[in-house]
């Protein structure tokens, strides 16, 4: 069977890996049943990772500094994982590829142009991972740290008009300090809907993608007790430094970007009953892929602090709004 594939966006060092370990760390221990890394080496990776994370997190006082200057790896990761049926698994496949990759001045000559627009566009899913400060501090004018306009125009390629349905996941992490009161995080979702308006707009009524496409905006907060300390600049260069707070590591929401993207994959194929439906239903047995789904959205959350679905309500499996 075809593995479902999802493209994560986003610079080097914004944290896409640490989303991505904090994913695994959490439905490993939550759906170990049905869901897991789909070989060691790579929930060795992450699980390597989510550790590290863990010991900076507990060691209180510690202090985590990011250099806007810092070059970070050249190199494509993927990270398979394994939704397990009763009788097959399902095979999920994430592809993060490096900032950099495409120069939003001149795209179609960046030399990995291709091999990025062509798994973007084999996606149904994109994951955008947003590093808040940079569009948070300064009043955003550190913002092109963030890649948004590398992201967007990656996004806005991956569309065709026949390509059917896709799902759009606009996640700010790094955001903890934002969140710690509503209007602090009411400021975090206008921040991302004012210097993501590209990519919100090809969900409107007025574009050929109307209908098609679902985009959220969803916080996450992927260290929980560290927040952001400082926001130097240096020589030009944005200098970010985290530190913890004195309370437990304790990772937040880390499993909605996954919840939404599942129910949006396997809420059209149910709905279409295809195939590949017929083929699902198979792979879980008989109607257990009605439980599977019923399973991955009762933990899906609307409205949390600073989040929101901007288009595609019923494409995710929430019902239309009221009036609407």
């Amino acid at each position: 069977m075809n593995e479902l594939h999802f493209t994560v966006l986003g610079p080097s060092g914004c944290g896409k890996t640490t989303l991505l370990a904090c994913m695994n760390e959490y439905f490993g221990r939550v759906m170990s049943g049905s869901f897991e890394a789909g070989d060691t080496e790579i929930f060795k990776r992450l699980s390597d990772a989510y550790t590290r994370l863990k010991d900076k997190a507990d060691d209180n006082g510690h202090e985590i500094i990011f250099s806007g200057g810092i070059e970070g790896t050249d190199a494509e990761k993927q990270y398979p994982f394994t939704l397990k049926g009763s009788r097959r698994n399902i095979a999920l496949r994430f592809f993060d590829f490096p900032g950099g990759w495409i120069d939003p001045r001149d795209p179609e000559k960046s030399i990995h142009f291709k091999r990025v627009s062509e798994t973007a566009q084999s996606s149904k899913v994109i994951i955008a991972v947003i590093n808040s400060p940079y569009l948070m501090q300064y009043d955003g004018k550190y913002r092109n740290y963030a890649g948004i306009d590398e992201t967007e125009y990656i996004i806005e390629n991956s569309l065709t008009p026949d390509g059917g349905d896709k799902l759009i996941l606009l996640v700010p992490v790094k955001c903890e300090k934002y969140l710690t009161n509503g209007k602090y995080a009411e400021l975090l979702r206008g921040a991302v809907k004012k210097y993501f308006t590209r990519t919100i707009s090809l969900a409107g009524n007025q574009s050929p993608y109307y209908g098609k496409l679902a985009v959220a905006i969803l916080p996450v907060k992927t260290m929980g007790n560290v927040q952001l300390r400082r926001f130097e600049v240096r020589d030009g260069e944005p200098v970010l430094t985290f530190g913890t707070t004195g309370s437990v590591f304790r990772p937040e929401d880390t499993d909605q970007p996954l919840r939404y993207a599942l129910s949006f994959l396997l809420g059209q194929y149910m709905k279409r009953r295809s195939g590949f439906t017929a083929a699902l239903d198979w792979v879980f047995g008989g109607g257990n892929l009605d439980k599977i789904i019923a399973s991955i959205r009762e933990g899906m959350r609307e409205n949390f602090r600073g989040s929101e679905i901007i288009a595609g309500r019923e494409l995710l499996g929430f019902p239309p709004r009221e009036g609407v």
